[in-house]
């Protein structure tokens, strides 16, 4: 019995070849096809609805970078779409090589009553609560970032809209937000949307509402654009939309006029426009999931940030505000760091900007508060990967191979037995042979510790 046994949720495995290698039965239930047509057998033979650019299984084995709570509508080989979230994650091995990538799925098809409920609370909230002023900061001394939120701040005067485009994790949101703040609508609460995050069978009755009958189930409902009325419509990577909704959307920002969902009559708005991306709009243009005609619309006002690697300097100054932020949260008393830990920080790729400095540090403080200390240093770093991944590091067109097709020399099996070893054998170090503060550390109880010590012929 492995210790995947124990998860409820649907889970498969494949190996550096692509080959699924574990795929237990409540996947087999979710996706209406036999464990046994799908074991051992290539991932995308099994789901052809997949792509080597749509599959995030394929996407971690090429590039090593886990990826959390990815939602999406997916067509089972039965023929059933779903909409799902899924987190998918790499083993690697001692020469940090993946040898199989992970994938837990979560079933969430009723998404589409969910959405109906935040557009109700969106709205509730907009009617009954009264105008606060909000406060926002933005952690830089950068002069190249300083001087964007200075044309953003100038842009927000304006009721033009505003396109903001930047590699994953540089803080579009948060320039979002200083533009809605330092604008006329700061009175009242910005909307936002994902357009990622929504599937396209949702998206379009999510902006422009529905009337009762358009579909089944559907009731008069309204969408977010007419709760942004009046204010500001924050809508989060744009390229996700389907080309289909922004020939809607480029209406509406043009004429302010749209139709809800199987209506007959116009409704009008005044709403100011903020769009972020992360990728450069020629390149979203010419691979045809950003329309030129709305980037024109959108991108009157525009502004680029930088990635974190353009921004060095600011990294002793973000790791300052991470400490602050967290420690009450961790219930940690993180008073600093030392200087070799910033140089090697800075020594380092950020694929994922500061969003992932942010979990490196967050990493890094619970690392340090085990070890009785309250400095960070470059031993708590750890085995924290150097990844120089970005989404321009593998071109759509470019044929992938795996990095390495080599059968592993361990089964998935022997490969977690082995990894559990080490894990217990550094941790009794740590705990310098304390049965007790090993069992609390590993959250499991002491007879369980005693039963693994026994197994793996452990003596401490």
């Amino acid at each position: 019995m492995t210790v995947f046994d124990s998860i409820s949720s649907s889970y498969i495995i494949i190996d550096a070849s692509e080959t699924v290698v574990a795929y237990n039965e409540v996947s087999s239930k979710l996706d209406g096809i036999a464990a046994s047509k799908v074991l051992n057998r290539k991932l995308l033979d099994v789901f052809p609805t997949l792509s080597r650019n749509s599959s995030s299984m394929l996407q971690v084995l090429r590039c090593r970078v886990p990826i959390w709570n990815k939602a999406q509508s997916y067509q089972a080989p039965s023929g059933k779409v779903m909409t799902m979230t899924s987190s998918t994650f790499p083993i690697l091995d001692v020469d940090n090589t993946t040898m199989f990538v992970i994938e837990v799925v979560h079933d969430i098809s009723n998404l589409r009553e969910l959405t109906d409920h935040v557009i109700q609370l969106t709205e509730t909230l907009k009617e009954s609560l009264p105008p606060t002023k909000q406060s926002l900061q933005i952690v830089t001394e950068n002069k190249q970032f300083k001087r964007l939120l200075k044309d953003a701040k100038t842009f927000a005067q304006t009721q033009l809209p505003v396109l903001i485009a930047g590699e994953t994790g540089t803080g579009k949101e948060l320039v979002a937000r200083h533009i809605h703040l330092n604008s006329s609508h700061n009175n009242v609460a910005m909307v936002t949307i994902n357009c990622g995050a929504i599937p396209s069978t949702l998206i379009e009755s999510t902006l422009f509402g529905t009337v009762k009958g358009a579909f089944s189930g559907a009731e008069n409902k309204k969408g977010l654009l007419e709760l942004a009325d009046g204010g500001t419509l924050f809508l989060d990577e744009i390229n996700s939309m389907p080309i289909e909704v922004q020939s809607k959307l480029l209406r509406v920002v043009q004429d302010g006029a749209f139709r809800p969902l199987g209506g007959n009559h116009e409704k009008t708005v005044s709403i100011r426009y903020i769009a972020a991306m992360n990728e450069q709009p020629e390149v979203a243009i010419q691979k045809k999931e950003l329309r030129s005609d709305l980037f024109y619309r959108l991108g009157v006002c525009m502004v680029v940030l930088p990635p974190l690697q353009q921004r060095l300097d600011d990294i002793p100054h973000l790791v300052e505000y991470f400490i602050r932020k967290h420690n009450p949260l961790l219930k940690t008393a993180i008073t600093g760091y030392t200087p070799d830990f910033i140089q090697s920080l800075e020594s380092r790729p950020w694929p994922g900007n500061v969003r992932m400095l942010e979990n490196v540090i967050l990493r890094c403080m619970l690392t340090c508060s085990q070890s009785s200390d309250n400095v960070l240093n470059t031993l708590h770093l750890g085995s924290i990967q150097e990844q120089s991944i970005s989404f321009e590091s593998v071109p759509a067109h470019q044929t992938w191979r795996p990095a390495d097709s080599r059968e592993p020399e361990e089964s998935l099996v022997e490969h977690l037995a082995s990894y559990e070893k080490k894990l217990l054998v550094n941790t009794l170090t740590r705990c310098k042979g304390n049965h007790s503060e090993v069992a609390r550390q590993l959250k499991i109880p002491r007879t369980t510790l005693q039963s693994k010590l026994r197994k793996y012929s452990i003596s401490s």
